[in-house]
């Protein structure tokens, strides 16, 4: 397995890039993410957090009281840059939604480098997994990239091109004023980001680095005891 690829960054680099296993993890009783719009909105700061801090998604989930993502990131300071910014834009939402301040500074962040074949495999099946902690199936799981990592067909038949929203369907939809005239991602009927245009699996072989057989196996997750 080819860990480490050069890849065209969001702000149209090249460059050489390692991948990481980025979490943000509260205490048990503090939710995150308490409905649907909640869950919309995180995945989305994740992927604007992404192209602000130069870093491509993988894989992602996100669970009610944490989110985890798979990246792929030119340096430690890059990825660590990334954690830091989801915590304080869905601090911003929380707090201006719920009025409830203070709410996410329990929360950790943490960016661990995946150093060898067999944390980048566990990892990247571990992340999906995480929608066991809801309650559901991972191939169902609404709020992953799971989709992404096995969809062969992709389409954009229904969807909306991100990049072609005006200013004010960007600040309803997407949650932001920064200029997205030039991302591939696309939103489904609902107005959520298709997981096969923010994930770059394409980096990754499926038979090398990941099976349904896999994916669906207990894992303990030993990048986050290291």
């Amino acid at each position: 397995m080819k860990r480490v690829v050069q890849r065209v960054m969001p702000d149209g680099t090249i460059m050489y890039v390692y991948p990481f296993h980025v979490s943000l993890e509260g205490l048990e009783s503090c939710i995150l993410c308490r409905d649907d719009e909640d869950y919309d909105a995180m995945v989305k700061i994740i992927t604007i957090a992404a192209r602000r801090k130069n870093v491509i998604i993988i894989i992602y989930a996100v669970i009610s009281n944490h989110c985890h993502v798979a990246v792929l990131a030119a340096t430690q300071e890059d990825a660590d840059s990334f954690g830091d910014e989801i915590k304080k834009v869905y601090s911003m939402w929380f707090s201006s939604k719920y009025k409830e301040r203070g709410k996410l500074k329990d929360v950790d962040v943490k960016a661990l480098f995946l150093d060898n074949n067999w944390y980048t495999r566990n990892a990247l099946a571990y992340v999906p997994r995480n929608a066991l902690d809801n309650g559901c199936n991972v191939n169902e799981y609404e709020w992953s990239g799971y989709r992404a990592m096995f969809n062969t067909r992709k389409s954009s038949f229904g969807c909306r091109k991100v990049s072609q929203l005006s200013k004010r369907e960007k600040r309803t939809l997407m949650h932001t004023g920064d200029d997205l005239s030039d991302v591939p991602w696309l939103l489904d009927n609902r107005g959520r980001l298709v997981p096969d245009s923010i994930c770059d699996i394409s980096t990754w072989s499926r038979p090398l680095i990941m099976t349904r057989r896999f994916s669906s196996k207990p894992l303990v997750d030993k990048t986050l005891q290291r």
